[in-house]
C-alpha cells in the first residue's frame, strides 16, 4: 500500500472498502509493541489486581489493560488475514469469473507465502549476527522480564552458530520458535491460516454464495469444537465476514438496533479481549468470564486464547457493520500504520533487546556492583535496575520515535526488494524445466484416462 502524508486530502478513489482492515491492522501492530513493553517494564499488569484481595490500578481493568494483552491483537491479525485474503476470489466468483478466481487464488497464495518467508528470514539472520556479536549480553542481565526472558546467547562455536541459524529459521514454520526473534512465534498460525483460505476458496469458489456462506459456518463450527480456537475460528470468521460485506446490509442499518449493533459488538469484543492470561480467579470480573468460559467453550480449551479470539471477531464484524467505525478506521495516520504494520511488527523485538536496552540500562551499569551469594560469588539473578518512571518514560518516547524511522525506512527500501524476491521466484516457478524433454510427452504417448468402472469390467 502506498504512504500517504496525513495532512494529503484522501480522494474517494483511495478509500478502499477494506481499507479499515488495514488501520485496524496497524492498531493491533501498535498494541503488540505496547504490550511487550508492559512484559518488560510494568508486569504488575499481567494479573487483574495485585493480589487475590487486593486492589487494582486503572490498567488492570477491562478495556485499560488491553496494552497489555498481546494474543487478542494477534487474534485480529488472523481474522483480518482470512477477511482479505479472501476478498479478491470472492468477488471474482461472485461475478462468475471462477477461472478468474481460481487464477488470483493461486498466485496469491503463493506470493503471500514468500512475502512473510523472506522478510521474516532476513530479520532472523539480522538478529543472529547481532547475537554472536554480543548485542543482546546486556539484555540477559536486566530488571526487565521480556528483555531479558528473549535475549539469546551467542553460540559456542561457528560451526554451532550456523547450525543454530539454520534451526531457527526451520523452527519458525515448523514449531512456531525463533530465539533471535520470539514475536515470529505468530508466522506460524498466519502461514497456516493462509493454508485454510486457499484450500477452503479452492474447494468452494465454483458453490453459490449461500452455500459457501453456511460451508464457512461449519468449517468455524468445527475449528470451535476441535480446539483450534487460534487459527481455524479467526480465519474462518474473517472468510465469514468477507463473504458478507458482500451483502447489501443498507436497509438493516436504517433501523435504530442495528445502528447500535456494531458499537455493541466492539464494547463487548474489546471487554472479551481483557480477560488476563493468569490469576483470573483475583477479581469480579474475569472470574465471571471464567464461569461463563465452562459452559461456552469446549472441554480442555485455552480460556484466554478462546476470549481472545471471539473478542477479536466480535470487534472486526461490529467495525464492518458500522460505516462511521470503518471511516475512522481509514484515516490517512491509521493507513500509514497498516502499510507498516508487518516490518514494525518484524523489527521491534531485536530493536528492543539492543537499542531500547542500551538507552535503559548502560547508563546504570556505572556503578552496578551484582549482590553476593552466601560463598562470596555474584549472584547470577541479581539483575541491573530499572531507572525512575520518569526517565524510562522519556526514554521510551526517544526509542518509540526511533523504531518508527527504522520501520519506515525498512518498508521503504527492505520490502520492496523482498517483493521484487518473490516475484522473481514466481517466475522461476513458472518457467524452471518448461522446456525439458523430460517433462511431457507426446500426444500420441500420453496415456489415457480410465475410469474405474472399465477396469473392473
Amino acid at each position: 500500500m502506498a504512504i500517504v502524508d496525513p495532512a494529503t486530502k484522501q480522494s474517494a478513489s483511495y478509500i478502499r472498502p477494506s481499507s479499515w482492515a488495514d488501520g485496524l491492522r496497524g492498531i493491533a501492530a501498535l498494541f503488540v509493541v505496547a504490550s511487550h513493553t508492559c512484559l518488560s517494564f510494568a508486569t504488575y499488569l499481567i494479573p487483574p489486581s495485585f493480589a487475590e484481595t487486593g486492589n487494582s490500578i486503572l490498567f488492570q481493568r477491562p478495556f485499560f489493560r488491553l496494552v497489555i494483552q498481546g494474543q487478542a491483537w494477534v487474534a485480529i491479525f488472523l481474522v483480518l488475514l482470512g477477511f482479505v485474503n479472501s476478498l479478491k476470489p470472492l468477488q471474482l466468483a461472485r461475478r462468475g469469473a471462477v477461472a478468474d478466481a481460481l487464477a488470483a487464488l493461486s498466485t496469491g497464495a503463493f506470493r503471500r507465502k514468500w512475502r512473510l518467508v523472506f522478510p521474516a528470514a532476513l530479520m532472523t539472520f539480522l538478529a543472529w549476527l547481532s547475537c554472536q556479536f554480543g548485542v543482546f549480553k546486556l539484555g540477559t542481565r536486566v530488571d526487565a522480564y521480556w528483555l531479558r526472558a528473549t535475549s539469546p546467547q551467542p553460540s559456542s562455536s561457528l560451526s554451532a552458530a550456523v547450525w543454530d541459524l539454520l534451526r531457527q529459521l526451520v523452527g519458525t514454520w515448523m514449531y512456531g520458535e525463533n530465539a533471535y526473534d520470539q514475536p515470529q512465534w505468530a508466522l506460524l498460525p498466519l502461514f497456516r491460516g493462509s493454508l485454510y483460505v486457499f484450500m477452503t476458496l479452492l474447494a468452494l469458489v465454483n458453490t453459490t454464495p449461500l452455500f459457501r456462506l453456511c460451508a464457512q459456518m461449519v468449517l468455524y463450527t468445527y475449528s470451535w469444537a476441535t480446539l483450534d480456537g487460534t487459527v481455524g475460528t479467526n480465519i474462518f470468521a474473517g472468510m465469514i465476514l468477507a463473504e458478507l460485506s458482500f451483502y447489501n446490509l443498507t436497509a438493516l442499518q436504517r433501523r435504530m438496533i442495528f445502528k447500535l449493533l456494531p458499537y455493541g459488538l466492539v464494547t463487548l469484543g474489546l471487554y472479551i479481549c481483557s480477560y488476563p492470561d493468569q490469576y483470573a480467579d483475583q477479581t469480579e470480573w474475569s472470574s465471571q468470564l471464567a464461569s461463563l468460559a465452562k459452559i461456552i467453550f469446549p472441554k480442555d480449551a485455552n480460556v484466554s486464547r478462546y476470549y481472545a479470539s471471539l473478542g477479536a471477531q466480535m470487534i472486526c464484524f461490529g467495525v464492518m457493520l458500522s460505516p462511521t467505525m470503518r471511516r475512522m478506521l481509514s484515516h490517512p495516520v491509521l493507513l500509514w500504520l497498516g502499510s507498516i504494520s508487518f516490518p514494525l511488527y518484524l523489527v521491534h523485538g531485536p530493536l528492543m533487546r539492543s537499542v531500547l536496552v542500551y538507552l535503559v540500562y548502560l547508563p546504570m551499569t556505572i556503578g552496578f556492583e551484582p549482590a553476593l551469594r552466601a560463598d562470596g560469588t555474584p549472584d547470577p539473578e541479581s539483575y541491573i535496575p530499572t531507572p525512575s518512571p520518569f526517565r524510562l518514560g522519556v526514554i521510551l518516547i526517544i526509542f518509540f520515535a526511533f523504531l518508527l524511522y527504522v520501520v519506515q525506512q525498512w518498508a521503504k527500501h527492505v520490502e520492496p526488494k523482498m517483493g521484487a524476491l518473490t516475484a522473481k521466484l514466481d517466475g522461476f516457478s513458472r518457467s524452471w524445466g518448461k522446456n525439458a524433454e523430460w517433462t511431457s510427452k507426446e500426444k500420441a504417448e500420453i496415456l489415457p484416462i480410465t475410469s474405474v468402472r472399465e477396469l473392473n469390467v
